[in-house]
């Protein structure tokens, strides 16, 4: 359950903005810190409870980011895997052209879209279970366990309104639902709020929410150096 939007400006570089949202029954994540793997440093979040994360950016301009297909999910697996690992184990490549020969015996994997971006390009991917299919990144991409169809054009709707940025991912002054980007129902809700920027580094602004969306978020912001 995630919304993701993104863009280029020749002023401030790449810019991504992604709200996690999940159930309030799991364990809240760590903020991003700084990790090392192989000659790779990269900042990432980490989830407590898979080991994984759901979004890194390393010390190439690499920016990595998963959403869940829920809407997929129920196929049996006989030992699944963690897609939070999936993308820990992305963290060395150093452009999106390698991150696709990571993707390789993904049969234990739920479905998911993962999308990569660099200073040069960007590029998605999709599993359903079955079949993994390259393609384009659209400016816009919502995942949601409940009625998925429903929350993805309402959603859609506020960003085809024009709402941007802060205005979208934010949502200042809208109550929020299970619809909204910024997202609160009985079971689940955005837990975070990421901006992550590259241009001469990586800067990345992380709003841990409180529970409910009561109060003001936490704020963590980390930063790294490019090659």
């Amino acid at each position: 359950m995630c919304t993701l939007t993104w863009r280029r400006d020749p002023s401030s570089g790449l810019e991504i903005y992604f709200n996690r949202d999940e159930l309030k029954t799991r364990p809240v994540a760590d903020p991003p810190s700084l990790f090392e793997v192989g000659d790779a440093c990269f900042l990432s979040p980490r989830d407590p409870k898979g080991n994984g994360t759901w979004m890194l950016a390393n010390d190439h301009g690499l920016v990595i980011c998963l959403l869940n297909k829920w809407e997929l999910e129920g196929r049996e697996i006989a030992a699944p895997r963690s897609r939070g690992r999936l993308v820990w184990g992305l963290a060395a490549a150093r452009s999106v052209e390698e991150v696709a020969d990571f993707l390789e015996d993904l049969d234990t994997y739920q479905a998911f879209t993962l999308v990569a971006f660099s200073p040069l390009g960007e590029r998605r991917w999709e599993w359903d279970g079955e079949e993994l299919l390259e393609g384009d990144v659209p400016l816009f991409l919502t995942s949601s366990s409940f009625r998925f169809e429903e929350v993805r054009e309402a959603r859609r709707a506020c960003f085809q309104e024009g709402k941007r940025r802060g205005d979208l991912h934010d949502a200042p002054g809208e109550a929020a639902t299970a619809y909204t980007v910024r997202m609160n129902r009985p079971d689940a809700q955005t837990w975070s709020r990421s901006r992550v920027t590259v241009k001469d580094e990586v800067v990345w602004e992380y709003l841990a929410e409180q529970p409910g969306l009561v109060g003001e978020p936490i704020q963590t912001l980390r930063e790294i150096s490019l090659r």
